[in-house]
């Protein structure tokens, strides 16, 4: 197997294995499982729900700082910080430069498919799961 459908595979499998252990994650804080089968599908759906919406909203998170959406808030900070360095305040640099040099020799985020993609289906699962309590 070549490299890039290795690194692909591995970006998946851990994804995958974020989701479990957020799912595991709800069912030590909810309890595991009980006796009433209703109450077990609605377990099942709460911890699928929350492992795919945060990895959908996660990688939306990475999708925005890919596109340079948090790129004034660290400049801000850092000019902050430097402003209470006695020394720091040498090196001046425009918010144009610095947004030059940060997104000049970044490239693009290729892990943010596959934690969408994971989190789509643990999402739809959930949504299965919901399905079956409706139905209970």
């Amino acid at each position: 197997m070549d490299k890039q459908k290795k690194a692909f595979w591995i970006q998946y499998i851990i994804s995958f294995c974020v989701a479990a252990g957020i799912v595991l994650i709800v069912f030590a804080i909810k309890g595991f499982f009980t006796d009433n089968a209703k109450t077990n599908i609605q377990l099942l759906h709460d911890a699928f729900f929350s492992a795919g919406a945060l990895l959908m909203l996660f990688s939306a998170m990475m999708f925005i700082a890919d596109e340079g959406g948090f790129l004034g808030i660290t400049y801000v900070l850092g000019r902050a910080i430097k402003a209470l360095i006695p020394f720091g305040r040498l090196q001046d640099e425009t918010y144009a430069q610095y947004r030059e040099r940060k997104t000049g020799k970044k490239e693009k985020n290729t892990a943010t498919g596959s934690v969408f993609f994971t989190g789509l289906f643990f999402f739809v699962v959930s949504l299965i799961f919901l399905a079956i309590w409706y139905s209970l």
